[in-house]
């Protein structure tokens, strides 16, 4: 935190514009509007980065689509040019039309949706097509405000660099996390985002060890200071 400072995620689109922008240290109620903003961008966000998912979140925004209805009978066609940016934009696009209409099944609101026995509800989430644990995850920290601790390829490279794990299954580094931090929401967030800055600035795939707040805690970091 000294390093990065607050990160603010789940960036999310103000009234009247059209980018998500962050919102440091805001961990407020969501509008249904800022909650499928944030479903939609987690599943944009599969196998692509935050840039290109903006890209497509804004034509979604300017077209005037971010709503439930709108995206269960927007032609797939539309969609696809819509969220293009994102990449793999046809299995995409089916992804969140299944989405809206599962939530719509279930009554429409989001915050309902999201805010049943967490357990059940995250279950509900992966058996929608598409929809696996980094996604279901997401969506349930980030838009229902859920304690659950989202991993991604950044927490496993970071994870393993630490010597935390050499091979480990998602759900056993979830649980790592979970026995270990405070169950709160807003710190999973915060701890999560931290983990993709220093993922982002530091521990890439090839790493730049100089200036990384944690190198005297990883291996990688000790050989790189002692060269």
């Amino acid at each position: 935190m000294k390093s990065y400072g607050p990160q603010g995620w789940w960036p999310v689109t103000p009234d009247g514009e059209f980018t998500p922008r962050y919102r440091s240290g805001f961990w407020g109620d969501l509008s249904q509007r800022e909650r499928l903003e944030i479903a939609i961008g987690a599943i944009l966000t599969q196998n692509t980065n935050w840039g290109n998912v903006c890209s497509a979140l804004e034509r979604l925004n300017r077209a005037q689509v971010l709503e439930l209805e709108k995206l269960s009978k927007i032609k797939s066609r539309t969609l696809e040019s819509l969220i293009r940016s994102s990449g793999y934009f046809r299995q995409k696009s089916r992804k969140i039309k299944i989405f809206a209409e599962a939530v719509l099944n279930r009554g429409g609101s989001l915050k309902n949706c999201l805010s049943g026995p967490l357990e059940k509800t995250r279950e509900e989430l992966l058996s929608l097509w598409g929809i696996g644990p980094e996604t279901a995850d997401s969506i349930l920290l980030y838009a229902g405000r859920r304690p659950i601790f989202v991993i991604d390829a950044y927490t496993l490279r970071i994870s393993r660099r630490l010597g935390w794990f050499r091979q480990t299954s998602y759900d056993k580094l979830q649980k790592f996390f979970e026995s270990h931090l405070p169950k709160k929401s807003f710190l999973y967030a915060e701890f999560h985002a931290l983990f993709v800055a220093l993922a982002k600035n530091h521990c890439r795939v090839k790493p730049l060890c100089a200036g990384c707040p944690i190198a005297e805690f990883c291996a990688t970091g000790l050989r790189a200071i002692k060269a």
